[in-house]
């Protein structure tokens, strides 16, 4: 295929990264191109694992995950993944997380050369799916302990002692509460230990963070935000936040 025909399929996969679904009617007026191309382009890319066609268009591609899990804000969370997902450059030393968003970025993670440690089986999971396709060539790394059932994640001391070996170039966390007064919270002892340690060895912490989290206060309190580079959300900063944000200097990006 020429340059100008990769371009245009690698176009199809930002917009559904970014967008969840794209209909094959769109296409043809963004690319001003065929019908007739853009099927041969969604054929190829499907046959690429990189998305799956659906009647009147295409999906991202993504495997069936351990258990099923109804998620209220998908539309919100793919924004936020894409947008961390632009953030990360070849040859890091990246942490990822464990949480939906999370485990979008490392969806995303396609053709990029840098190595991936996580606790996070889903994040794992995805990413030696796409290594077995050929289209992720990094390290995964996968952080041994004990396995908390519920998070699908490796907690505990062991997974303590592993993260001392690491400077993390970059952290991509979520939490499942987020709150101006009282910071990041989990609903899990386990996971606000691990979540702590890496907060402590990372030089950029970007906490994706969807608006059902905010003003939530979980069971175990995390942090304060003044380990936080970056907030990344799909609504704009709340009002009544900014002081606290202010104070530690952390910046708010917005997934449009």
């Amino acid at each position: 295929m020429s340059l100008i025909g990769e371009e245009r399929k690698q176009k199809i996969v930002e917009w559904i990264e970014r967008e969840g679904k794209v209909k094959t009617s769109e296409l043809i007026e963004r690319l001003n191109v065929s019908g007739e191309s853009i099927r041969r382009y969604l054929e190829e890319l499907e046959k690429e694992h990189r998305i799956k066609r659906v009647y009147g268009g295409a999906v991202l591609h993504q495997s069936v995950s351990f258990q099923p899990m109804m998620i209220s804000n998908m539309d919100g969370i793919r924004r936020i993944a894409y947008t961390a997902f632009q953030l990360v450059e070849d040859d890091m030393l990246l942490y990822i997380g464990h949480g939906v968003a999370p485990e979008q970025v490392a969806a995303r993670l396609r053709g990029r050369n840098l190595t991936v440690v996580t606790p996070s089986l889903m994040v794992a999971k995805a990413l030696f799916e796409q290594r077995a396709k050929g289209v992720f060539t990094g390290d995964i790394q996968l952080l041994g302990g004990t396995i908390d059932p519920k998070h699908l994640v490796t907690v505990g001391e062991h997974v303590l002692q592993q993260l001392k070996a690491y400077v993390f170039d970059m952290a991509i966390l979520s939490v499942e509460g987020v709150d101006a007064s009282l910071g990041l919270t989990c609903d899990a002892h386990g996971l606000s230990t691990v979540t702590q340690a890496v907060l402590d060895q990372s030089r950029q912490c970007y906490l994706l963070a969807d608006h059902t989290q905010f003003n939530q206060q979980k069971r175990y309190r995390v942090s304060d935000f003044s380990k936080v580079t970056t907030i990344i959300s799909d609504f704009p900063e709340p009002t009544d936040w900014k002081r606290a944000l202010a104070e530690h200097e952390v910046e708010w990006r917005f997934a449009p």
